[in-house]
C-alpha cells in the first residue's frame, strides 16, 4: 500500500452512575455498589489515540474512585485512580472528569 490508512483519534463520552442496588445470592439479598446499575460495570471502548472522558456522578454514601486497569497513565497521574493518592476521592453527592488519552 502506498499510501497509509489515515486514523481518526475520536473523542469517547461515557457516563458513570455509581449506585448501590440490591442482589440476592444463595437465598442472601445484600446491597452492592454497581455503575449504572449493572456489576460488573459497562465496557469502555477506544482505540490507541482516542480521548476518553468519564464523568462519574456518586449516588451511594461513601466515596469512590475508579482506577483504570491496564490503562497507561502517561501525564494524566491524576486519573489514575487511587483514593489519596493520586486523587481525592468522589465525595456522596460529587461528580469527577476522568480525562486520559490512550496509549500503546
Amino acid at each position: 500500500c502506498l499510501f497509509p490508512a489515515v486514523v481518526e483519534c475520536r473523542i469517547r463520552h461515557y457516563k458513570f452512575n455509581v449506585v448501590t442496588k440490591n442482589t440476592t445470592r444463595l437465598c442472601s439479598t445484600k446491597p452492592i455498589v454497581t455503575v449504572n446499575g449493572r456489576f460488573p460495570g459497562p465496557t469502555l471502548y477506544a482505540r490507541e489515540g482516542d480521548t476518553v472522558l468519564v464523568k462519574v456522578v456518586n449516588h451511594v454514601k461513601y466515596n469512590v474512585s475508579i482506577h483504570w486497569h491496564g490503562i497507561r497513565q502517561i501525564r494524566t497521574g491524576w486519573a489514575d485512580g487511587p483514593a489519596y493518592i493520586t486523587q481525592c476521592p468522589i465525595q456522596p453527592g460529587q461528580s469527577y472528569i476522568y480525562n486520559f488519552t490512550i496509549t500503546g
